[in-house]
């Protein structure tokens, strides 16, 4: 089979890891043996704009790791400034180079990573080929961009209508759709996951040398943005409890980067756990799995998720995990299962739940037992790619 992959979120040389788990989908669909193809718009730098210089780096074509990607050039805004003009902006942008593929390499499906704006679009190019188009639904797609306005809540609305085929990633994800408009077929619910060769049980003890943790006492591990979404300030507070209450203090090993950084170092250094918190920077994504296996338990403290695909990975690390009882989150941090759930925005409930896992080791083993298991049944990039193919194959008829 051919599938276009068409996402705006993709890696590249300006942001090695941006949508790299749309690129270990791609990945996966390879695997079992199909032809996959990325197409990703990346914004035109206007000439002698320092802020947009790194684009004007951005290759049009480019092969990932055996993936042939196009990155096509569209106009673009930061901070969604362009609204519903965006989707039109990518569909014009696009119609040129996705007939020309089409005419070379008569691909038989479109698969757009978002409702809005890469489905909408997609649909628009699609119905003119002949082409038929899935879509996956994450998150700010169905939630975020129809509340920002009216029209662009009706041009999801307009997208969920026209669409062959909506994948969410989560049965949340799922409901907020559906809330946003009336589809075409029955949606179906594909949940992201991981990369088994990357992501499994270590040693933790080795694992910790190697990237220069110390070996002993407890260790909490967060990987992900240090923005508001994702809850870090909620999880210092925490920190901030326990330090009464365990001696010593765990260590925090954080990895991501974000403009929130500078506020939570200066908050640790007032409730005085700086010294019991490190913040590492952004971390390589074949790095990620080390940086979560150094952690008696991983913690997402997030107040919004699709479905964390992090969480997908700590799972298939063998981590337990900590999270917030969130949007798609407790489809893969089962309570008392894989992990524990608290209420979001609740340092107190985060700090209860932490200290109760890593002062229990035998809750913290069978939790990790049971998350290898379901993360290798459930959550991985292969499972994901097998329900997908099913899909375009109903899709195409």
């Amino acid at each position: 089979m051919r599938i276009l992959m068409l996402s705006h979120l993709y890696p590249g040389p300006v942001n090695p890891t941006k949508g790299i788990f749309v690129h270990e989908q791609v990945r996966a669909l390879q695997r079992l043996g199909h032809d996959v193809r990325v197409v990703s718009p990346t914004g035109w730098a206007p000439p002698g704009l320092s802020r947009w210089a790194a684009h004007r780096s951005v290759p049009r074509s480019d092969v990932l790791e055996g993936v042939r990607v196009l990155y096509p050039r569209k106009i673009s805004l930061p901070g969604a400034k362009l609204g519903a003009q965006n989707a039109r902006i990518m569909a014009a942008a696009l119609r040129g180079p996705l007939r020309r593929i089409h005419e070379r390499w008569p691909f038989d499906i479109i698969h757009a990573q978002m409702v809005v704006p890469d489905g909408w679009a997609a649909v628009q190019i699609g119905r003119d080929l002949g082409v038929p188009v899935l879509a996956t639904a994450h998150r700010a797609d169905v939630i975020d961009l129809p509340a920002r306005s009216p029209a662009l809540a009706a041009q999801v609305r307009e997208a969920i209508g026209q669409i062959d085929q909506i994948v969410t990633v989560s049965r949340s994800i799922k409901d907020y759709t559906e809330a946003a408009g009336t589809p075409k077929r029955p949606i179906e619910v594909i949940p992201n996951g991981a990369d088994t060769e990357v992501f499994y049980p270590r040693d933790r003890t080795e694992t910790r040398r190697a990237l220069g943790v110390p070996e002993e006492g407890l260790v909490i591990s967060y990987v992900g943005q240090l923005v508001a979404r994702k809850g870090v300030d909620i999880l210092i507070e925490a920190l901030g409890l326990l330090s009464s209450r365990m001696h010593p203090l765990p260590l925090l090993v954080a990895a991501g980067k974000g403009p929130l950084r500078e506020d939570l170092e200066r908050r640790a250094a007032e409730l005085g756990i700086a010294e019991r918190v490190r913040f590492v920077g952004k971390v390589p994504h074949d790095e990620v799995a080390e940086y979560m296996s150094v952690g008696d338990v991983f913690v997402l403290p997030s107040y919004s998720e699709g479905l964390p695909t992090v969480a997908c990975e700590a799972l298939n690390c063998g981590v337990p995990i900590v999270a917030t009882a969130v949007d798609g989150t407790p489809e893969v941090v089962r309570d008392e299962q894989t992990g524990l759930l608290v209420p979001a925005g609740d340092a107190p409930a985060l700090a209860d739940a932490l200290e109760r896992i890593l002062t229990d080791h035998d809750l913290r083993r069978r939790l990790a037992e049971q998350a290898v298991i379901i993360g290798r049944e459930e959550f991985t990039w292969d499972a994901n790619a097998r329900q997908s193919v099913r899909l375009y194959e109903g899709v195409i008829g």
